[in-house]
């Protein structure tokens, strides 16, 4: 047999050897995946990018001049996203303008690719090569996701965080003597939760896990709960780390303590059975710095409970209502619209497939397990966000990379179960030559109706919406538009040659957006008076919610049509002299 690694070659040389061929591996990937999370990025303003932007700079400035105590902005409570988009004042001047916007979606975008690289290889750690590119691919060419990584938020970021914190806490609960994952996926949990609140949710999610792997023998109780200490001490390191709002001497020292504590714990696991006065300290600690932290931000919490309680202020439009709460039926619908046609399938195969060989052997138990704690974190997820009253298919998020995932499974065992099928029918020796055909076609499939629809969207993923619902209006469905084509909109009126500067009348959901990209003069519609306009621009989620018309208020000429994805997004009307007021 013909080898390829040198025979001379000693254990810590073919260490280093695989550990370069990692950095490299993770480096392509980031690459790869970073592409489309890196061009364009001056197209569209997005809402609330704003408060982003100002927040991110007051976040630096308060932690520039040492004033802790100013960095609690925002209640999501969008730390990371503060951290990350304020990096850039380091290379030039903080403002609320489209080149301080690009450099922040750049910033929020490396680290997003970043995430979805280490993802890969966890993946490939729990189902292998081939369910790892898969997966790989469809978080890359995910159009929900892909829009909002392009974007100065917190759903991109606590997303990646929030998988990340997923897949290592599975790996640790199938490889319970790799400690370390297990203090990894709690780093990781700490910068969901500094991201974004419905973090939280996972509370639910890590003891049910831990239930669905436990082991028949050699732990008791107090090890479980050793382990969920554990993973909750290093969160709670983690926001007391990175929170600058925390960076005062009592938290310094609850910090410590609470150190030392998940350390003695670490060590104790090793023997499989934790002292019960260690468990029962430990968590009087947690407890004590926990109530702590909730007291000292209670801010936050604070709002959390108005964010489940109170719909938000501007209207949705769904299923032919103009509602503030869209009630139960919106995250099932937005499963459909925003995934892509290839995912809900692929995840009931995937399931079908997972439960079908769960006894075939211990690998296959594994992988049903596995698949059916990430399914757990879907219902999670879909059940709690429901609940709430403000609702944003945005918000989602978790679950939709949860979904691909095991759509992912579905795709690779899917393949694996079409060739013994072949074999079945037409023998072995008149299938095998056909083996890699039946993969080709399957790779260029997944990349006709997967990979392409999305990348004909750029920069406007957004946009997108599943190729199943071509056959009905969608506006007629569900709130569509995210500031997509306004950009367009004011670069076409821009280039109008006037003597004075153009002024323009934008529907009010609009007119922030629009602004950041027309050099003349705007006025919102909701403005009562009759101040001259050149032209008026109409925006479709102003249309949709009844905010303003969408032939406009000022009887204007229609004059251009900015069309995204086959739907019409923003009207332009031009207002005749003797019509202007």
């Amino acid at each position: 047999m013909f080898s390829t690694k040198d025979s001379s070659s000693t254990p810590s040389e073919h260490f280093i050897h695989l550990h370069k061929q990692r950095i490299v591996s993770f480096l392509c990937l980031c690459l790869m995946v970073s592409v489309l999370r890196v061009l364009s990025l001056e197209a569209h303003w997005s809402s609330d990018e704003s408060r982003w932007l100002h927040r991110s700079a007051q976040f630096m400035s308060a932690v520039k001049h040492a004033e802790f105590s100013e960095t609690l902005i925002a209640y999501h409570p969008g730390v990371t996203t503060m951290w990350i988009a304020g990096f850039r004042i380091f290379f030039m001047e903080p403002g609320v303008d489209v080149p301080n916007l690009a450099r922040a979606r750049w910033f929020i975008g490396v680290v997003v690719s970043a995430g979805i690289s280490v993802a890969y290889f966890l993946l490939y750690q729990l189902f292998g090569r081939w369910v790892a590119l898969t997966g790989f691919a469809f978080f890359a060419f995910s159009p929900l996701f892909l829009a909002q990584t392009r974007r100065v938020h917190t759903d991109a970021l606590a997303t990646t965080f929030i998988l990340l914190t997923v897949l290592l806490f599975l790996y640790y609960c199938q490889n319970r003597q790799r400690r370390r994952y297990l203090i990894f996926s709690g780093i990781t949990y700490g910068l969901a939760v500094l991201s974004k609140s419905y973090a939280l949710i996972l509370l639910l999610w890590v003891p049910l896990c831990l239930c669905l792997f436990r082991e028949r023998s050699g732990k008791n109780f107090w090890t479980y709960l050793a382990e969920g200490l554990c993973f909750l001490n290093c969160a709670l390191l983690t926001v007391l780390s990175l929170w600058p709002f925390f960076w005062i001497p009592i938290f310094g020292i609850m910090a410590i303590s609470l150190l030392g504590l998940t350390f003695a714990l670490f060590r104790e696991m090793k023997s499989e059975r934790c002292p019960v006065w260690l468990v029962a300290v430990a968590f009087a600690g947690l407890c004590l710095v926990g109530v702590s932290v909730i007291q000292t931000a209670w801010l936050v919490f604070d709002k959390v409970n108005w964010a489940l309680t109170t719909p938000h202020e501007v209207e949705h439009f769904f299923l032919g209502k103009v509602v503030n709460d869209p009630g139960w039926l919106f995250y099932p619908f937005v499963l459909t619209i925003k995934s892509t046609p290839l995912m809900l399938p692929l995840v009931l195969l995937g399931c079908f497939l997972l439960w079908k060989h769960r006894k075939d052997s211990a690998k296959t138990a594994r992988h049903f397990k596995t698949g059916l704690a990430l399914l757990i974190g879907v219902v999670l997820f879909t059940v709690c966000l429901l609940a709430t009253s403000k609702k944003f298919s945005r918000y989602l998020l978790p679950a939709f990379l949860m979904l691909e995932i095991l759509a992912a499974i579905g795709f690779v065992e899917g393949l694996k179960w079409s060739y013994v099928l072949l074999c079945s029918f037409f023998g072995t020796e008149a299938t095998a030559k056909h083996k890699t055909a039946l993969a080709i076609i399957a790779c260029i499939g997944f990349f006709v109706i997967q990979v392409a629809p999305v990348l004909a969207r750029h920069p406007y993923y957004g946009t997108y919406q599943n190729l199943c619902w071509k056959v009905v209006d969608i506006t007629q469905v569900i709130t569509v538009g995210d500031a997509s084509g306004l950009d367009i909109a004011a670069n076409y009126l821009n280039q109008k040659t006037t003597d004075k500067p153009l002024r323009v009348q934008v529907s009010p959901l609009a007119i922030y957006m629009f602004s950041k990209y027309f050099t003349g003069l705007t006025r919102s519609a909701s403005r009562t008076g009759s101040a001259p306009a050149d032209y008026e621009v109409v925006y479709i989620r102003d249309s949709q919610i009844g905010r303003v018309p969408q032939t406009g208020t000022l009887n204007g000429e229609l004059e251009a049509v900015i069309t995204l994805n086959a739907i019409d997004h923003v009207w332009i009307y031009r207002i005749p002299p003797q019509e202007t007021p």
